[in-house]
């Protein structure tokens, strides 16, 4: 027999896929203000790169709007931001899986798992991973947006994007990955990532905040 919990989860990934099909009139839902005003200071972190994604990858990934850029601490750290949003428009594709956004050719997954984390003042659950290469290390921690809720899976992100369409008529979605090396310790590299959220996670709150919500 199947587990009450697997049933669970089975059943709101049915419930969700069929309510994202039958649900096709929602109101994009665009952001208050355009990623490009992301401020360029957080604290002390200031930002020292900015990427502009080929229309390939563009046209892949397919956001309303995104944010690449890096940051640089006050000891010289260096962190990665992505940022993409999703407003619903027939323009905009879905929230794509972590797994695009997460490194391949010969990097290896080393460990996966949830950290609690402080954004916007709340403690919340993101996902973190680690990946290693040769003698290098990179540390992610990332998570979905909806409205104002915070998830860390892709199954928490589908169940609450129907809740969203349902409630509001709108299924607007964000991606939110930092990154950065970890120089073969892990903790130092979390302890730099939880600087840079305490720096920056009221902003990224701020502008993921859709127009009028």
């Amino acid at each position: 027999m199947i587990p009450w919990s697997r049933f669970v989860i089975l059943a709101m990934v049915f419930l969700s896929a069929a309510a994202c099909v039958g649900l096709r009139r929602d109101t994009p839902a665009p952001l208050a203000r355009p990623l490009s005003q992301f401020p360029t200071t957080l604290g002390h972190w200031r930002m020292i790169a900015q990427e502009h994604f080929t229309p390939e990858t563009v046209a892949f990934l397919r956001p309303t709007d995104y944010l690449a850029r890096r940051y640089e601490g006050p000891n010289g750290e260096r962190i990665d931001i992505y940022i993409g949003y999703h407003d619903a428009a027939q323009a905009s594709g879905p929230v794509h899986s972590p797994k695009n956004c997460l490194p391949g050719s010969g990097w290896i997954e080393l460990s996966t798992s949830q950290r609690s984390v402080k954004l916007a003042g709340k403690e919340e659950q993101v996902a973190q991973a680690l990946y290693g290469k040769a003698e290098e290390e990179l540390l992610f921690l990332y998570w979905f947006v909806v409205r104002d809720s915070i998830l860390s899976s892709e199954i928490g992100l589908k169940v609450a994007e129907v809740a969203n369409a349902l409630r509001h008529g709108q299924r607007s979605a964000a991606f939110v990955r930092i990154s950065l090396p970890a120089r073969n310790n892990p903790a130092a590299a979390v302890a730099a990532a939880t600087d840079f959220l305490n720096a920056g996670s009221d902003a990224i709150a701020e502008f993921l905040r859709p127009k009028g919500a």
